[in-house]
């Protein structure tokens, strides 16, 4: 029978005492035995690390950790220095997982005779603060490229990651902005790692109004732009920008700098400037939304189609 690998899980913890310990029962309720579940405390404000002592004293599995605040990729990196499982779950301090999501990542492991860097995995959003119906995004593998283009490589808390690998990799960096993950999978597959995929989707993801993906959307879209810029430089460099690669990428700095014109369009025009103008001269990708808005761009540039595409809208609804 294939060894399974042992398991760690850190939960890093800021000012959420209001949630937190739903998070680590979902964590205690898995069916898998795990070597050690860490709390890091990240300088809360709050009542969270009397949550976390709570639990401590009842649950001996659960080690808590104090520290100054650090931020989320400082509380990660912590946790990391200090597991002893070959592999370990990051979890968000609001994040659910289904009782046998590690057990099933552990065996979908154990099924590989080479241990892969990360299990990619799919999960679901819920938008608790709003009526945003909740929605599961899955994986795309077929293209390890592309799936990392189009942020279809699981996220944080989903995936399963080697621990060794992920310290080698350069561990959680603060200048991935608002992208930690794709950050961190980009370094990741340009060392050749191997993944594996799993399309079961059993976590569940909190997307609150207060997470820095929806307060922040022009540092997240700034980010955004930045790290697709990387990705096609070292596609380029090193002769792996296929045709499809290559729209994917369009199709995504396209959609990202668009919205980033509605939060600053003075941003959005140089970044445009800076990382879209002039990549693409052969993608045919569908990009924007619609042949207009792209006939608009390719014969009057970025600024002038976000300029006269809302106006052919206005006029459209007039006339209908």
């Amino acid at each position: 029978m294939p060894k399974k690998p042992t398991v760690s899980v850190v939960i890093p913890c800021y000012n959420s005492a209001a949630f937190v310990e739903r998070t680590i029962r979902s964590v205690l309720n898995q069916t898998y035995s795990l070597e050690e579940i860490l709390c890091i405390d990240d300088g809360s404000t709050d009542r969270t690390l009397n949550v976390l002592q709570s639990i401590c004293e009842s649950e001996a599995c659960v080690t808590v950790h104090t520290q100054e605040n650090e931020g989320i990729c400082g509380a990660r990196n912590t946790g990391l220095e200090r597991v002893t499982g070959e592999y370990v779950a990051f979890l968000d301090h609001d994040d659910v997982l289904h009782p046998e999501k590690l057990q099933h990542q552990a065996e979908l492991v154990a099924d590989h005779s080479r241990h892969p860097d990360f299990v990619a995995a799919a999960y679901e959003n819920v938008y608790p603060d709003s009526d945003t119906v909740g929605q599961t995004r899955q994986i795309r593998t077929d293209d390890r490229w592309i799936g990392l283009i189009h942020a279809q490589l699981g996220r944080t808390s989903s995936n399963l990651w080697r621990a060794k690998s992920v310290r080698e990799a350069g561990a959680w960096q603060d200048a991935d902005g608002l992208s930690l993950d794709t950050g961190l999978m980009f370094r990741l597959l340009k060392r050749e790692a191997r993944f594996i995929s799993d399309p079961a989707p059993m976590t569940t993801r909190y997307v609150r109004e207060t997470s820095a993906s929806r307060t922040d959307r022009t540092s997240q879209w700034h980010t955004f732009l930045t790290l697709r810029a990387r990705i096609y430089e070292y596609l380029c460099s090193t002769g792996q920008l296929s045709t499809d690669r290559l729209e994917a990428l369009h199709v995504d700095m396209i959609r990202a700098v668009r919205d980033l014109y509605v939060q600053d369009p003075d941003l959005a025009l140089r970044l445009h400037e800076k990382h879209v103008r002039g990549f693409f001269h052969s993608s045919r990708a569908d990009f924007g939304p619609g042949r207009l808005y792209r006939a608009l761009y390719r014969l009057f540039g970025f600024q002038r189609a976000e300029l006269l595409y809302p106006v052919w809208l206005r006029l459209r609804d007039f006339l209908s």
